[in-house]
């Protein structure tokens, strides 16, 4: 027996066959040259940032602060959105490769007069159709937007990441600043009660005759600075502590720290690991990179758009003038079509937009190299900080001491009259300073650590966490 193959099917065996056929090349991102190792030498000890690595700041609350921003900020909830934006818009590109199934029904009633005093004639008719629909592919434009579509999706997960990353950086930055302010109202707090003491010294020695009321001015103005600059330092730290909590995603009203000072904390050593660690260590350049393959596949796409396109459409239904008539084989009705379809005059406007899109991958290859030498750049510019605030900070301290050591020696020749009183305002100033440089200096040897923290990719191993989308989004048809 001969069973003769219907036309659709060897129309779709074929388109099938063909598409599979065509290649739809998108070429990998080039790899940036990259130094074999870093100008500044780390110690041999350190370890590769760790995926918590705030927690070897030695900090509790530092750790339930940076929990609290990972659960509340708003830019990174910000950031889950706009994954869930490209999964959908992945998921839409995708659905162009697949075929179409389409279903529709009706019913219709007319009608006819029919001769003078016989009334009207009713005709009733009910239909069925069922459409399958498929663009075949044949030059690969469908599968290049689709893999650019997933790999938008991929740039906004790595996004996500680096959005991350900056966000714990941030808390751990400003979580510093706000305790060198209070180290630095601590200190200035001291210095402001040594003054003090040496204006009430001055102020008895003005009464009776053993200093001049030059010398007692002089004196009540450097106090008088000295409470301006604590004031101003209380605003540093009022401003830190709001902005710690706009991190935190709450308001600043209510909000509290109870550390007090970044002695509290400790430093732990890091390593930088090769250069060449980075292209896989840092979200930021991954997310460049699935960018340029976005771009390759946008050109692809809209070169492919220039070529023909072939689409096949089969239709059956049931058309019967009665409801009850519908399931008769003598009511199945059915067709097929095949359509090829070609550009022959666009105006020049397929060329433009393919034009657009080469020039549009030449931006994005250049903005990756540029994201490549950030990531160095970055990198060198934390090792260094590392090693020359450590310096910076031992030397502060020298100083520190012997400015202390300076004053006390001042204050008593000073109250045995064997020296003038300007040598006393000469050493508080010192002190003042040199305390508020060793602050400082301890707040940027922080910052150098966080710094190379986020320049090394936070210990990111490169991989990216699903997002699952709402639920109120899940399975819905269409």
């Amino acid at each position: 027996m001969t069973r003769t193959i219907p036309p659709f099917a060897v129309l779709a065996t074929g388109a099938l066959l063909l598409s599979a056929c065509v290649l739809n090349p998108v070429a990998e991102p080039p790899r940036a040259a990259l130094p074999a190792a870093w100008d500044t030498p780390t110690a041999g000890a350190g370890q590769w940032p760790d995926a918590t690595w705030w927690q070897g700041f030695g900090n509790a609350e530092l750790n339930a602060l940076i929990a609290e921003a990972e659960a509340n900020n708003r830019d990174l909830a910000a950031a889950v959105a706009r994954i869930e934006q490209a999964e959908a818009a992945a998921r839409a590109a995708a659905a162009a490769l697949l075929p179409t199934l389409g279903a529709s029904g009706g019913t219709s009633r007319s009608w006819a007069p029919n001769a003078p005093g016989r009334g009207a004639s009713v005709a009733s008719s009910y239909q069925g159709t069922l459409q399958v629909g498929y663009e075949v592919d044949l030059f690969g434009r469908n599968a290049a937007t689709a893999s650019a579509a997933r790999s938008r999706l991929e740039a906004n997960a790595y996004d996500l990441e680096a959005v991350a990353l900056t966000l714990r950086a941030d808390v751990a930055a400003t979580f510093f600043q706000l305790l060198s302010a209070r180290d630095r109202l601590r200190l200035a707090g001291e210095t402001l009660r040594i003054a003090e003491e040496v204006l009430a010294l001055l102020e008895r020695q003005v009464q009776i005759g053993l200093a001049s009321d030059l010398e007692l001015a002089q004196q009540r103005s450097s106090v008088a600075s000295q409470r301006a600059s604590v004031t101003s330092l209380q605003q540093a730290e009022r401003q830190s502590l709001d902005a710690l909590a706009v991190l935190l995603g709450r308001a600043p009203q209510g909000f509290a720290v109870r550390s007090r000072s970044l002695d509290e904390l400790t430093l732990a050593p890091v390593t930088a690991g090769l250069p060449s660690e980075l292209l896989t260590r840092r979200p930021d350049v991954r997310a460049a990179e699935a960018d340029l393959r976005a771009a390759a596949a946008d050109r692809a796409a809209a070169r492919a758009a220039r070529f023909p396109s072939l689409s096949l459409t089969a239709r059956g239904g049931v058309q019967s003038a009665a409801l009850g008539d519908l399931l008769n084989p003598a009511s199945v009705l059915y067709n097929a079509a095949a359509s090829l379809a070609a550009p022959l005059f666009e105006g020049g406007r397929l060329e433009a937009q393919e034009d657009q899109a080469a020039a549009r991958a030449r931006e994005v290859a250049q903005a990756y190299h540029a994201t490549v030498l950030t990531a160095l750049r970055d990198t060198e510019d934390a090792l260094s900080a590392t090693t020359n605030t450590e310096g910076q900070r031992r030397f502060a301290r020298e100083a520190q001491e012997q400015a202390a050591e300076a004053l006390r020696i001042v204050n008593a020749r000073f109250r045995t009259g064997t020296v003038p009183f300007l040598n006393v305002l000469d050493a508080q100033r010192t002190v003042f300073q040199a305390n508020d440089a060793v602050v400082q200096a301890t707040l940027a040897r922080f910052n150098a650590q966080v710094s190379l923290y986020k320049a090394l990719g936070g210990g990111w191993d490169g991989r990216v966490p699903e997002v699952s989308p709402p639920p109120s989004t899940a399975a819905r048809p269409g």
